[in-house]
């Protein structure tokens, strides 16, 4: 399996562990805390704040294509070249290398109820989140090598140097993003999302707790993906010549869509109940749609999305690349991995 083909099993698997974890969780009414006033608000603040950064994260610093595999199994199923990575830096990814997983420790933790319960996923997620990081970066030193180094050497693996390196990576010399460089051809994601929220109150209702309720929002994001997908491909156009970028445009609406939808779900059942929507079900959601979403988005106009797809290499290049020793320098697809490969 190519290096970023690997993403696309993770992805899937992402979806079917939270949603049969979630299904099987089993609550308990030990409350370690209960914060009201001042600290609930404090809460609550740096909670949604985590939620939005995680968002805002996969939207604007990372191509979520690349990011959650389905660039790479487009390619593979069009029996074409597979994807380079770009490597930027932008935003928070000139302190952190994994920033999405900084945002974790928010997410989970910064709960103004906190049950026993929910302290051991919090953690257990965490403990997770921290060796993947660092096996993460094993990972990225043995596929980019020296390319590596110099972004390794200037920046933390979850949490900012502050007191070793406070300019991070500013002054190293790395690409521009350029998947929000016209940012109105996204905006046929934002209004789709739209929709898509309104199909989700349809079909799980305002929360998403019991067993039945995570089996229903497993199959509102695949239908989601369908439908979202399709008319995505079937009304967006190639804006560039290069296939890559092109799917990078695409993907980065399909992604826009699925974060709308989930948010404006959550916001319907907000306001519908009181409460906010179990978070459980906001992760499948956003995985399904924003990575199925743009497999069918590909599927829905093939042609017209494969106009510019370079074809697979001869036999004797594949060999020659696979037989190229470790040490040896890199591609320039690996050497790429920098700014991209820590996206989850």
């Amino acid at each position: 399996m190519e290096a970023l083909a690997w993403r696309s099993v993770e992805s899937l698997a992402n979806v079917v562990y939270i949603l049969a974890a979630a299904a099987l969780w089993q609550h308990t009414d030990d409350v370690l805390w209960h914060l009201s006033g001042v600290s609930m608000a404090i809460m609550y603040t740096l909670g949604i704040a985590s939620w939005l950064w995680y968002w805002q994260l996969h939207l604007f610093e990372y191509d979520c294509g690349l990011a959650f595999g389905s660039t790479t199994l487009v390619a593979q199923a069009a029996r074409a070249q597979g994807p380079k990575l770009i490597s930027w830096k932008i935003g928070s990814r000139r302190w952190i290398r994994f920033p999405v997983h900084t945002a974790f420790f928010g997410m989970f933790f910064c709960l103004p109820v906190m049950t026993s319960d929910l302290l051991v996923l919090a953690v257990v997620v965490n403990v997770y989140n921290v060796i993947g990081s660092i096996l993460y970066d094993k990972r990225l030193i043995a596929l980019a090598g020296d390319a590596y180094r110099p972004y390794l050497d200037l920046t933390g693996l979850i949490f900012p140097p502050v007191y070793r390196n406070p300019k991070g990576a500013r002054d190293l010399e790395m690409a521009a993003p350029q998947h929000w460089r016209k940012p109105s051809m996204h905006l046929p994601g934002l209004i789709v999302g739209l929709a898509l929220g309104v199909l989700y109150y349809a079909l799980i209702g305002p929360r998403a707790v019991t067993p039945m309720d995570m089996l229903q929002a497993g199959g509102a994001g695949l239908l989601g993906a369908i439908l979202t997908g399709l008319l995505l491909g079937a009304v967006l156009k190639p804006r560039a010549d290069d296939w890559g970028q092109q799917q990078t445009d695409l993907s980065t609406t399909v992604a826009l869509n699925a974060a709308t939808g989930v948010v404006t779900w959550a916001v319907i059942g907000w306001v519908d109940t009181g409460q906010a929507p179990s978070f459980a079900a906001f992760l499948p959601l956003w995985f399904t749609v924003q990575y199925l979403g743009h497999v069918f988005a590909f599927l829905a106009a093939r042609k017209k999305w494969s106009a510019s797809l370079i074809p697979i290499v001869t036999n004797v290049v594949e060999e020659k690349q696979i037989t190229e020793p470790v040490g040896s320098p890199v591609s320039s697809s690996a050497a790429a991995a920098v700014g991209q490969a820590s996206a989850r």
